[in-house]
């Protein structure tokens, strides 16, 4: 089947979901209800976008992608991932439970497919970073970041959905340029099944959906995803060959990962929580200081697509790992002391 063919009938599978789902959700209560503290939206949102993207990845996968252990494995672990989602969305579950959840995820991930971190390649410029045993901490790790970092950006109408198509699309290229067609088809059939939704979401033509949400489902399935491309393109194959260096894989995620980094750590220097809610992420700041939320949408993705190319266009030059990662951190620190300022200028407003 051609590509053309995966967009075509992912993308109605994904719609026709939706249109299914909606009144589904609302008879069961499955919304999002605005209050005082931090949804300001009108009405009782549906969370069928997560789900509807989910049914478009399985249709996709079950049609395009050649069955091992590897897509069996990341079935399952979608599957678990979109159980806890739904779970989560539906009653509010604890943020140590989500932990948790997502932790054991992780493991039956590296058990099923035997796929973890094991190395970081050549980041420092001292050779290949070897990780062993630890590689395993670091890829649990990884996953929750993933999955918590996009889950953070998930603030106003589009961003989660555009800014995780920036990051679907920029590492499909990788592995078609890399000849990983099977890798390359599921960051495709991703990016299709993502496409209903944000129609949905931002009411956008040609066809007028009811609007919906993502929900927590949304945003884990999308961070799962994308931490497990993320880790078949940087860790060596059977041949020992990678698609992108573990460098490159920061830039693809850049936005949501500085992001959630720079709330996190002002958080504890506060004294607070990490996982406390706050109005302090790049989307809220911008807000406050007076941008409406199409022109905040409309700058964050643009950011997000810039340091993404940023991210595609050092790896093609085939710049060295260590300048990929220097450069990366000093655009963190641009990044944060930038945020920063606009943050003292809202509280100054």
């Amino acid at each position: 089947m051609s590509f053309a063919g995966i967009v075509l009938l992912v993308s109605m599978m994904s719609a026709l979901s939706i249109l299914l789902l909606t009144p589904v959700a609302e008879r069961f209560g499955l919304v999002d209800a605005p209050n005082s503290h931090r949804k300001f939206h009108d009405g009782h949102i549906p969370l069928v976008g997560g789900v509807s993207i989910y049914v478009g990845l399985v249709f996709g996968i079950s049609l395009f992608v050649t069955p091992n252990d590897s897509s069996v494995t990341y079935l399952l672990c979608s599957s678990l991932i979109v159980a806890l989602g739904v779970a989560d969305d539906a009653g509010d579950l604890s943020p140590k439970f989500r932990l948790l959840a997502q932790s054991v995820i992780a493991v039956l991930m590296c058990a099923g497919s035997g796929m973890y971190i094991h190395q970081l390649g050549n980041i420092f410029g001292f050779g290949v970073v070897d990780l062993g045993v630890a590689g395993y901490v670091l890829t649990v790790l990884a996953v929750i970041g993933a999955i918590n970092a996009f889950n953070m950006i998930d603030g106003i109408d589009g961003l989660l959905g555009v800014s995780s198509l920036v990051t679907f699309l920029s590492i499909g290229l990788l592995f078609y340029l890399n000849s990983d067609i099977d890798n390359m088809k599921l960051a495709l059939i991703m990016s299709v099944a993502l496409v209903p939704y944000l129609m949905a979401n931002l009411g956008l033509p040609p066809v007028k959906f009811r609007k919906v949400f993502m929900g927590d489902t949304g945003s884990m399935l999308i961070g799962f995803t994308v931490v497990w491309l993320l880790i078949q393109g940087t860790q060596p194959d059977s041949k020992g060959s990678v698609s992108f260096s573990p460098s490159t894989a920061l830039w693809l995620i850049a936005f949501p990962l500085m992001d959630m980094a720079r709330v996190i750590i002002n958080r504890v220097l506060d004294k607070c929580s990490p996982f406390a809610a706050d109005r302090t992420h790049l989307h809220h700041i911008l807000q406050a200081v007076g941008d409406s939320k199409q022109v905040v949408l409309l700058k964050i993705c643009t950011l997000s697509a810039f340091l993404a190319i940023v991210g595609l266009g050092m790896e093609l030059w085939h710049w060295s790992e260590v300048i990929i990662f220097l450069t990366f951190m000093v655009g963190f620190f641009i990044y944060a002391a930038k945020v920063r300022r606009l943050l003292l200028q809202s509280v100054k407003s």
